[in-house]
């Protein structure tokens, strides 16, 4: 009778579930009696329902594994390609249904033992692999098309999805076309994921990224708390709606790195989901080091109203100006809005925020913004009525009655959506109440760091700039002060006008302005004293290091000289070797990146963040930062370093090749514009250089310098000609850009090598002296070559000359 009752329950399939599941019950309970079998059905009569319910709801499915089960509502399954389910998954309908959707020609996989829960979209255009064992959190949206509302509308845009075993994803994750989850890895609530998410990883954020990797012995995946706790979209969902194993299984997940403690705890408050901006700030590494709890989603007075926890000293707090001005949002709607209502609902939101702030230690509130596709009157808007022209006024309005308390600063949010092309998301905001993409947190991240700096002194004094190619244009040892690219009818001449001028500007804000360069000293300054396009002269610059002494060594020495301490300083150069080595050497310092285009340089400078200083003085924080600035000076030289140590660390290449057809017109590029590290600056055309090369006797070798920072390219030459039995260096040519890297003593083991393997006695190296090339008559005077004479430098080639331990040097074959 049990077993009529449960066949007339269903209508399709329904006799495959049943006679399965009374099979199992024979062969387990064989040698039983009747009786037993009978009670063992009946009390899993409810089990066999939900399979049998989900063998008739998944009726349009191609393939539906055993003891599928459909609990508390009815999927909706659009099949018009291939889905196909594995055993024992289950589908949680019971406040919303789950949809299973393909495309013609699309195939869904979920493998078996899956949770899918309430109110989630599976969408294949293409194909949407789900792997074994994955939990699926309520709302969550996995497709393979930006159009999962239209089956089959993105067949060509389509990119597969993947999840693999035992991954989870919590409360409304979004996948996004070609996502792919590795295996056991964990995805926070309201995540878009965008991109590739490694095995065994916690991730989150739009686009989610990674946040901590999982213990490799924890085989279980997070709680429901820790799926949540990055996630501050607060809908109504209940908190059971977590698929059930994760609540149970996540006791062993630990996190594999130490745990840094913050310099400042704070509370981001807001009428949307800003959990972006609070994974922005916690991720940063530069100084002041950031966390922030999320406050209650759209709960901004009452947030206000709640008095900071213990060790909370900032806070945030950022809306739409539809969010909190009523009357505004009115105006949005074309309804009439007197001028006087909106300012008075803006000076009621004022008091509300000097009240709620005034106990906290620094505030930051950004300016209310519209997005571009908000037109309000077009062409009137700026008119009485108009959108644009109301939230001016409430802006400055805002501004205006903040500028009383010493402890808010308002920001401009502009700025960062300006610096950001498609700053505004619709998508997002559908999606999770995110407003913008995530670059525009990491804008709001980088001004709100920069305003606690500057309130706790940490604003940056001295600006230390390089010269050839970061001041001016091109190289004043190789071509002359006169041949310097400043100003004129050029445009790269005008974008180092306008750095100059950048820089001008900040020494009228009080930065310093300090040289440190490469350089000849008299050479050198002789340009910045001549050149009649310099905006900054000798005198705008507090000190300067001229000279080929280790840029880091000589900018610790300016530092100290002024009696600043290197966290006062920055460090601009056009080269990244010498960032580099600034930056490991001295900590401290702030050494930006630097573009390649010259163009960039003023708007470089002018972005920089560093500099920000508050109308608030750090007066009480100046005694603690001028005894730090006494203890560095006491500890300069041993932090530098070893030059040595460090250029082992790059990982120095340097391939060497013959001279041919592929590189003849870079090394005669070369070999004519090179002063500096030049031994004898013969100039020749390409015809000449390759003519010169074919006489037996001769050996010319390119060199290409490479670390592992990035490829210099082709910036050396040596060249020998034999004569009797001696080997004489005709040309030993090293672009600047990486001398003192001990590649220069590389071309001379690479020339005493050369003439032992041909049987020759001697190396010899004449140097023909210019005005120019003093740098390298410096290194055959250092290199342990025999002076034969003023301008003669000879080696026996009995004695090898040793390759520097730093250098690995790929010879021809």
């Amino acid at each position: 009778m049990i077993r009529a009752g449960l066949i007339r329950a269903g209508e399709r399939g329904t006799r495959v579930v049943v006679d399965d599941f009374v099979a199992l019950v024979r062969k387990r309970l064989a040698g039983q009696s009747g009786q037993r079998m009978t009670t063992v059905i009946r009390n899993n009569a409810g089990f066999v329902m939900q399979s049998v319910l989900g063998r008739f709801c998944l009726r349009d499915c191609d393939e539906v594994g055993p003891w599928v089960r459909v609990i508390g509502g009815m999927p909706r399954v659009h099949n018009q390609g291939r889905i196909q389910i594995g055993e024992r998954t289950r589908l949680f309908c019971s406040y919303a249904a789950v949809d299973l959707r393909t495309a013609p020609g699309g195939t869904l996989v979920i493998g078996t033992g899956c949770s899918i829960n309430f109110g989630t979209l599976l969408d294949a255009t293409r194909l949407v692999k789900i792997g074994d064992g994955v939990s699926i959190g309520p709302y969550s949206i996995v497709s393979d098309t930006d159009a999962p509302e239209a089956p089959g509308s993105g067949n060509g845009q389509a990119q597969p999805i993947e999840i693999g075993d035992g991954a989870w994803l919590a409360t409304r994750v979004t996948l996004r076309p070609g996502a792919r989850i590795g295996k056991g890895s964990v995805i926070t609530a309201g995540s878009v994921v965008t991109g590739e998410i490694p095995s065994r990883v916690v991730a989150g954020g739009t686009p989610a990224r990674v946040l901590r990797r999982l213990d490799d012995e924890a085989s279980d995946a997070p709680s429901t708390a820790e799926l949540e706790s990055r996630s501050a979209v607060h809908s109504s969902v209940p908190s059971a709606a977590v698929p059930v194993a994760a609540a149970n299984s996540s006791a062993h997940a630990r996190e594999s790195h130490t745990e840094v403690t913050p310099d400042h705890e704070g509370v981001l408050i807001s009428d949307f989901t800003i959990d972006e901006l609070g994974r922005s700030l916690e991720k940063d590494a530069s100084k002041p080091l950031l966390r922030a709890e999320i406050a209650p989603f759209g709960q901004v007075i009452p947030s206000l109203m709640t008095p900071p926890r213990a060790g909370v000293d900032f806070a945030v707090v950022w809306t739409r100006p539809e969010g909190v001005i009523e009357s505004f949002a009115r105006l949005l709607e074309f309804e009439a809005v007197d001028d006087a209502l909106l300012l008075e609902e803006v000076d009621r939101y004022a008091e509300l925020l000097l009240e709620g702030l005034k106990s906290y230690r620094f505030a930051a509130v950004p300016t209310w913004t519209l997005p571009p596709w908000s037109r309000g009157l077009g062409l009137a808007d700026t008119r009485r009525g108009g959108a644009t022209r109301a939230l001016h006024a409430m802006n400055s309005r805002l501004m205006e009655k903040l500028a009383s308390a010493p402890n808010i600063f308002v920001l401009n949010a502009e700025r960062w959506l300006a610096a950001n092309r498609g700053g505004y998301s619709p998508k997002l905001w559908y999606m999770g109440k995110v407003p913008f993409v995530p670059s525009v947190f990491d804008a709001a991240t980088a001004d709100i760091k920069a305003a606690i700096s500057g309130l706790t002194g940490g604003a940056r004094k001295l600006v230390v700039v390089d010269l050839d190619d970061t001041l001016w244009g091109g190289i004043v040892g190789d071509i002359g002060w006169e041949n310097l690219r400043i100003g004129g009818h050029d445009s790269v001449g005008e974008a180092f006008v306008d750095f100059q001028r950048a820089l001008k500007n900040l020494k009228r804000r009080g930065i310093l302005l300090g040289l440190v360069s490469k350089n000849e000293e008299s050479v050198a300054l002789e340009a910045i004293r001549n050149h009649p396009e310099m905006v900054l002269r000798e005198a705008d610059f507090v000190g300067y290091r001229i000279n080929w002494t280790d840029k880091a060594r000589n900018v610790a020495d300016l530092a100290s000289s002024l009696n600043l301490g290197l966290q006062s300083v920055v460090f601009i150069d056009d080269n990244p070797f010498e960032r580099a080595r600034v930056r490991e050497a001295l900590p401290e310092v702030l050494v930006p990146e630097w573009p390649e285009d010259k163009l960039l340089y003023p708007s470089a400078l002018l972005s920089l963040s560093c500099f920000d200083t508050p109308q608030l003085s750090a007066e009480d924080t100046a005694r603690t930062a001028l005894y730090a600035a006494e203890r560095e000076r006491e500890h300069l030289k041993a932090e530098v370093g070893s030059l040595d140590e460090w250029l082992a660390s790059l990982e120095i290449r340097v391939r060497v090749e013959l001279l041919g057809a592929a590189n003849l017109a870079r090394t005669t590029q070369l070999l004519n514009k090179t002063n500096q590290m030049n031994l004898t600056t013969r100039r020749l055309t390409e015809t000449e250089l390759g003519d010169w090369v074919k006489a037996d006797g001769r050996w010319l070798f390119t060199l290409s310098v490479s670390d592992r920072l990035g490829d210099a390219g082709l910036t050396g030459i040596l060249s020998l000609e034999g004569q009797g039995d001696t080997a004489r260096i005709v040309d030993f040519v090293l672009s600047c850009r990486v001398m003192g890297r001990k590649i220069e003593e590389s071309m001379v083991h690479l020339a005493v090598e050369t003439a032992r393997r041909h049987s020759l006695r001697r190396v010899s190296a004449e140097l023909i002296p210019t005005r120019k090339n003093k740098p390298c008559q410096e290194f055959w005077e250092r290199s342990q070559f025999m002076r034969q004479s003023e301008r003669v430098f000879t080696w026996d080639t009995e004695q090898p000359y040793v390759l520097p331990a730093a250098i690995a040097l790929e010879l021809p074959l």
